[in-house]
């Protein structure tokens, strides 16, 4: 396929949009907020009517998320609870008797496990009841902070909860040569720390627009890797311990020997990969907004005796603040808008263990969208209609977006988003906007070269198609066409010039009307003489019948003419024509302040040199045995000799056109 200037500039603009967009989506932080914006439109697509709902009208007990799992459940200290403990003179935080008893009446349920999101660093009454209650349970998560910087409250007895912390810990991946993003552990105290069968930080880490979207399942602190409160509980649930997990920082964490009948997912080898990043974060998969998973207030369970029935065996229970008044500070953003700290938690547990992770193309993976997205735009944009240009690029655009929600919807998989569609934008309006500048320069360049030589129809298509129009010189097979009238110095004698003048403006308008007729285009005017040729600019198929049927009704039409003469007392003029039909170089020609179209080779010579032959043989049309074989089976004609003409070494056949067969 040939490119032509105006496609390789088009193709080169796109290029550029390319660069720059990827320089800024890989290098800098300029386009992080509309990607991230992006991620959260695929989320409220997914599920719409979840972005409505705000906190403080309060969590909805009948809104479970069909996504979510049924052995998650929230067991939250809400406004309801908070009203209940109020009325008996109970402020938050609550008293660790509450929290014995509520210990001992769940743990009574036979949960999978207990997970406390509620930080007990600091001693406090009945800290030995509440850690008696939490080892008879023995499904007790705790969870305690990371802090990003040196913290001002130092713990006496810190060597002692790190001592117990470090049960928990992984060796470091000899390949990780990150540097911790955190400065110091507060684990919980040491009593009830050893009374918990799992200790877990429970740290997130918005993005630069403030919104969660990922939670880390390991943190790298003091040459060891220290789990998250949520690999704890998924380790538990599979009862696997760490000899079954492996961590290659930057690409995964693996679980091995799962029993088969807890996968969501069964794999062949028993185990599931959790993609993570190179600070051990992994990507939730939130399925909704407030109130997703099963939820009941914690006051309900804050009772002494038993749990009569199964309805929390085998559950996973997260206990945490779930009111948005009063108590907690523990709301942080999601894509879903607002979410309490637990809601956060329970969303990565059920990401984990429905094995619904989700996954990031990289840097160079989208970049190589940008890519395609630039040659797509450069070729295309450039090869159709301005109307097709905007088709194409709304449909590309629809493309893309509906293909990168499905690609989400399906396959979790989250694509560059924002980025293509601004590159789609750009690319277009600078292309469209060169295009319309430069075709309407080409179309006014046009309308002044050939409108004088060439017919309407033949100027339109060149306006329409431009790209047939090969300026410069091109070799191809046309036809020539030259007529001369007889004896004109004699009649111009006879004649005063203003009547000269007008004699012959009639007789060029009325050939010249019939070049045009049949699409010719007509070189020059050499005097009385007339030049006109087919096949180029337009390619013609039939050019050499056409420019005979020209001849044919030039002679016509002349006839016509001297009758109307005679009669006016003016000259009637007589006509030799001439045609040829061979390789001829058409194109611009002449210098730089000053240019023609027009043809030049031997046989356009051939064709000039035919029209003064009339004269010898007293025919009105001579046409050459190269443009007979291309009409003869629609003429009428006569052969006439073999002629030796200059330029020629080889004699030509010559034929007499008499009509047209049709």
């Amino acid at each position: 396929m040939q490119i032509n200037k105006n496609q390789l500039l088009g193709l080169l603009l796109s290029v550029v949009v390319f660069i720059i967009l990827s320089f800024l989506y890989t290098q800098t932080n300029l386009l992080d907020g509309l990607e991230y914006g992006s991620i959260n439109f695929r989320f409220y697509l997914r599920d719409p009517s979840e972005k409505a709902v705000k906190l403080q009208e309060g969590v909805r007990m009948s809104r479970k998320n069909p996504r979510s799992r049924d052995d998650i459940i929230i067991l939250g200290i809400d406004e309801n609870t908070i009203r209940e403990f109020d009325n008996e003179g109970i402020k938050w935080p609550f008293p660790w008797i509450y929290h014995t008893k509520f210990t001992r009446y769940v743990g009574s349920g036979e949960p999978k496990a207990m997970f406390f999101d509620i930080m007990f660093l600091d001693h406090k009454p009945y800290e030995e009841e509440f850690a008696k209650a939490i080892k008879e349970a023995n499904c007790v998560f705790l969870d305690y902070p990371f802090e990003t910087e040196e913290i001002d409250v130092k713990y006496t007895d810190i060597e002692e909860r790190m001592r117990i912390l470090d049960i928990y810990s992984f060796p470091v991946d000899p390949q990780d040569n990150s540097v911790p993003w955190v400065e110091e552990a507060v684990p919980p105290t040491p009593l009830l720390s050893q009374a918990a069968i799992g200790l877990g930080f429970a740290n997130i880490r918005p993005d630069t627009d403030h919104v969660n979207r990922r939670v880390p399942l390991v943190i790298k602190y003091k040459g060891k890797y220290y789990p998250s409160i949520d690999l704890l509980i998924v380790m538990h649930y599979y009862g696997i311990t760490k000899k079954d997990i492996t961590i290659s920082m930057g690409n995964y964490i693996k679980l091995s020997n799962i029993p088969r009948e807890k996968m969501a997912k069964p794999t062949p080898d028993n185990s599931i990969i959790i993609p993570i990043d190179d600070e051990g974060f992994m990507d939730i998969n939130f399925i909704g907004g407030p109130g997703s998973f099963t939820h009941y207030p914690y006051y309900y369970f804050c009772r002494d005796g038993k749990i009569q029935n199964t309805s929390l065996k085998d559950k996973i229970i997260l206990v945490a603040a779930y009111a948005s008044t009063g108590i907690s500070t523990d709301i942080h953003k999601s894509p879903y808008g607002d979410l309490f700290g637990i809601e956060h938690h329970a969303n990565a547990l059920n990401t984990i263990l429905n094995q619904d992770f989700i996954l990031k193309f990289t840097p160079w993976q989208n970049t190589l969208i940008l890519f395609v997205i630039a040659l797509l735009l450069g070729f295309i944009l450039t090869q159709v209609s301005i109307v097709v240009s905007v088709a194409f690029t709304l449909g590309l655009v629809l493309f893309y977006i509906i293909g990168s929600y499905l690609l989400f919807d399906i396959f979790n998989i989250i694509t560059i988003f924002a980025t293509p569609i601004i590159q789609v934008g750009t690319t277009f309006s600078i292309i469209i906007a060169y295009r319309v500048l430069t075709e309407q320069q080409e179309k006014k360049y046009i309308r002044q070269t050939f409108s004088k030589f060439v017919s309407k129809t033949v100027v339109d298509e060149l306006l329409k198609h431009p790209d047939k129009l090969k300026l410069g010189g091109d070799k191809k097979i046309l036809t020539v066409l030259f007529s001369d009238i007889r004896s004109f110095t004699t009649i111009s004698e006879k004649m005063t010039p203003e009547e000269l003048v007008e004699h012959l403006n009639e007789y060029l308008q009325a050939m010249t009307e019939l070049v045009f007729k049949y699409d010719g285009t007509l070189d020059k005017y050499v005097g009385d003489e007339i030049m006109a040729f087919w096949g180029a600019p337009i390619p013609q198929d039939n050019h050499a019948l056409l420019a005979c049927k020209c001849a044919v009704e030039m002679m016509q039409v002349l006839e016509q003419l001297n009758k109307r003469w005679v009669q006016m007392n003016k000259p009637a003029l007589h006509i030799g024509i001439g045609i040829n039909t061979g390789e001829m170089v058409v194109g611009n020609m002449g210098s730089a302040s000053r240019m023609d179209y027009t043809l030049m080779g031997d046989n356009v010579n051939l064709g000039a040199r035919l029209e003064g032959t009339n004269k010898q043989y007293g025919t009105g049309i001579i046409i050459s045995e190269f443009t007979y074989e291309h009409v003869k089976d629609h003429v009428i004609a006569r052969e006439l000799d073999l002629v030796r003409v200059k330029g020629k070494q080889l004699p030509v056949k010559i034929y007499e056109l008499i009509d047209i067969k049709e």
